[in-house]
């Protein structure tokens, strides 16, 4: 998935992605998502702080324990 670039060097990504996103994480679900779940699922598509939250929790193994 690409990101738009932004004159300050910050990366952004795009509507088109997010629909692309978005519609990949409904087929995996196996149903469409409701608006407050799209709702959701874009504003943490758009969040730097929510990826990076996501980044820290990896790294510290937090996600590998609630998949056992």
């Amino acid at each position: 998935m690409s990101e738009q670039s932004v004159a300050w060097g910050v990366s952004r990504r795009t509507e088109a992605e997010l629909v692309e996103a978005l519609a990949e994480d409904e087929a995996q679900q196996g149903r469409p998502h409701t608006p407050g779940e799209r709702e959701s699922f874009a504003r943490g598509f758009f969040s730097t702080e929510y990826r990076e939250e996501v980044r820290r929790l990896m790294s510290l193994g937090a996600a590998d324990e609630d998949e056992s």
